[in-house]
């Protein structure tokens, strides 16, 4: 059996239904007019645990700028390590100022999984010439 979910506050919602009863929002309007990268940027709020980490690794397979400043505020801020650790990979690969700050920055984080990661992300990007060793 399907689960329907509200694009906006993500609580439950039956198939057919085109307005959320909870927040009252046109889901059909939303989801009409949102693109398949919006529709994963949405995604990363889900409440489901594993849809916001699938769609994190999706947005950084797609190299989606777009993406960077909801995988930042998730790599920043989540407190799912796991979560946040898809949100850093997915920012590694899309590259840019900005993802690569925030990957540096998660070689502090508390979790030793993110902080893992985050080093081996610099370690691959400088070993690529795409960062310098230093940074």
């Amino acid at each position: 059996m399907t689960t329907f979910y509200c694009p906006n506050c993500w609580r439950e919602v039956s198939e057919q239904a085109t307005i959320c009863p909870h927040c009252h929002t046109d889901i059909s309007e939303r989801v009409s007019q949102a693109d398949y990268t919006d529709k994963l940027i949405a995604a990363l709020r889900h409440k489901e645990p594993m849809t916001p980490v699938r769609a994190a690794w999706i947005l950084g397979e797609r190299r989606e700028q777009k993406a960077v400043p909801a995988l930042t505020k998730i790599a920043r801020k989540a407190k799912d390590p796991f979560l946040v650790e898809s949100a850093v990979e997915a920012l590694g690969k899309i590259g840019g100022t900005t993802a690569s700050d925030t990957v540096r920055a998660a070689t502090h984080h508390s979790s030793l999984r993110v902080r893992v990661k985050a080093r081996d992300i610099l370690r691959d990007l400088a070993s690529k010439g795409l960062l310098r060793a230093d940074q």
